[in-house]
């Protein structure tokens, strides 16, 4: 009776109850997102840090000598080198690409300083200008054909790094190397400028470059945008196999430089003797994208996971542990770094 008094049908409110209701649900569930994203993004920033702290107090507590003023800078020293080669991987991965030639380019750079350097007694500058002009020829020829060819970057770099490391038995005519280094260089790799070795002052310096370039200037927006949507990316007018031609480039051009002072601090080169860095980049660079910029590989972050990997290493070693075992801790950081920085940037609950 009322409802035909006001000209209303009866369950007219009833769309807007269930209008507001669903309106609320979808507050709710925004608001449950937004909590669930602060916790990853705190669970990146404070979990790694955390992983790093309790590695530096077990490994203080079990080895010896690991808190002396010298093993701290034996670490510096032994994270500058995979440093530089990993700060080159994470312009590559910011790109939305794969370097696995990574260990060819850098044991060719090795053997070839070293033959240089002592068999045929080139100047330092001569060197390396040489060897970095080679590196950078491979990271033209892995751009090329990852860019502008549209080869899958997985299969060229594993086969560029074959190449490379059949190369190191040409370059060397499968003989070891060692002696007649120039002074200079090999003080100069083992030095320091007060307790901070040299080489990690170089990290350092490509480390500040690298941020600058990625996260300050035109080619590092061009990089993101590239490795988050290329279809976008070219549509806003990147031309994306430029970009990709960079990042290898620069990627090859810091492995080599790693490996010619790698040659410096060694003093002894043979085929296959170069830095051990592809598994250790990798996980640096994973580990690198739960921190700081979450989800995205971010120098500072990358530099945090070398670190974490090199102090691994140190602790084993003055605990004694047998030198096959690194392979085994060097996988399963890798693994570990993969699904902590997938666990930390998913959409998903972390509960």
């Amino acid at each position: 009776m009322t409802s035909q008094l006001t000209g209303a049908e009866p369950g007219a409110t009833a769309p807007a109850a269930s209008g507001h209701t669903l309106e609320q649900g979808q507050d709710e569930a925004s608001a449950w997102l937004e909590r669930q994203q602060r916790r990853r993004r705190l669970l990146g920033q404070v979990g790694v840090p955390v992983v790093a702290l309790l590695l530096v107090v077990v490994f203080s507590i079990i080895a010896d000598n690991f808190l002396s003023v010298d093993n701290f800078q034996t670490i510096a020293s032994d994270a500058a080198l995979p440093a530089i080669v990993a700060i080159g991987l994470t312009l590559c991965l910011a790109a939305g690409e794969f370097d696995l030639s990574l260990s060819g380019v850098a044991g060719l750079a090795t053997v070839s300083a070293a033959q240089l350097l002592s068999p045929m007694n080139l100047t330092t500058i001569s060197a390396i200008v040489i060897v970095l002009g080679v590196g950078i020829l491979i990271g033209m020829a892995n751009g090329f054909l990852v860019g502008y060819l549209g080869l899958p970057a997985l299969i060229v770099t594993i086969a560029v790094g074959a190449i490379l490391n059949g190369a190191q038995y040409v370059v060397t005519d499968s003989q070891q190397i060692y002696g007649g280094f120039p002074e200079g260089l090999v003080a100069f790799c083992r030095g320091s400028v007060g307790p901070v070795p040299n080489l990690a002052l170089i990290a350092l310096v490509v480390a500040v470059l690298a941020w600058l370039t990625l996260e300050h200037s035109t080619l590092g927006r061009h990089v993101r945008a590239v490795g988050g949507n290329p279809v976008a990316a070219r549509i806003a007018g990147i031309n994306n196999a430029r970009v990709k031609l960079y990042v290898f480039i620069l990627s090859a051009a810091l492995t080599t430089l790693a490996g010619f002072l790698f040659a410096g601090k060694q003093t002894t080169a043979y085929p296959l003797s170069g830095l051990d860095v592809l598994l250790p980049s990798f996980a640096a660079c994973f580990i690198g994208a739960a921190m700081f910029k979450i989800g995205e590989f971010n120098v500072p972050g990358t530099i945090v996971g070398v670190m974490i990997a090199t102090i691994t290493s140190n602790g084993l070693i003055l605990m004694s542990v047998p030198a096959y075992a690194s392979y085994f801790f060097q996988g399963a950081i890798l693994l570990a770094a993969i699904l902590f920085a997938r666990l930390v940037s998913t959409e998903r609950s972390l509960t």
